[in-house]
């Protein structure tokens, strides 16, 4: 069983922050009004004091394009190895402020933008959540998965986590 711990403001922004900082990349889908939608993986450069997700993006991708017609988007995000897991449900609006760019601009992005910053192929793609869910561990993988074993061998009830929705 998981505890249910709704965080709302500043808790639930800086829960979204944290998750995202430990698995910083994500399935980006778009497209959601059809099947299948479009989905890729996109790493996030920042998640800001607002709770909003900045991602680098070409300006002629098919996520820009799907965005374009229909902003709303599912992003799914999976930390394994310490058992932490997110997914966020938003709209994404395209930008090229190039003070924006030029502030989350770093050397894994040039990778993607060989010609640099003024690359006339370079956006940014903005996520405001609408809706979010967390799964996570307070006590850490070690000793949730020996509640799991616990509750396996004895069918004890056990608190193996904590999950919730985050009001951002």
């Amino acid at each position: 069983m998981s505890e249910n711990k709704n965080l709302i403001a500043e808790d639930a922004i800086a829960k979204l922050q944290e998750l995202v900082k430990n698995a910083p990349t994500c399935m980006f889908s778009t497209g959601l009004g059809k099947a299948p939608f479009h989905v890729c993986p996109m790493q996030v450069q920042e998640a800001d004091y607002e709770g909003r997700l900045w991602f680098f993006s070409g300006a002629d991708s098919t996520h820009n394009a799907q965005i374009t017609a229909d902003s709303r988007v599912q992003l799914i995000f999976a930390n394994n190895p310490d058992m932490e897991f997110l997914t966020v449900y938003g709209t994404a609006s395209i930008s090229h402020d190039r003070a924006q760019i030029d502030r989350l601009w770093n050397r894994m992005v040039e990778a993607w933008f060989p010609e640099g910053k003024d690359d006339p192929n370079i956006s940014l793609i903005c996520v405001q959540p609408a809706l979010a869910h967390y799964w996570d561990t307070e006590d850490g993988k070690l000793i949730t998965m020996a509640k799991i074993l616990t509750r396996a061998a004895t069918g004890a009830d056990i608190e193996t986590g904590v999950e919730g929705d985050l009001n951002v």
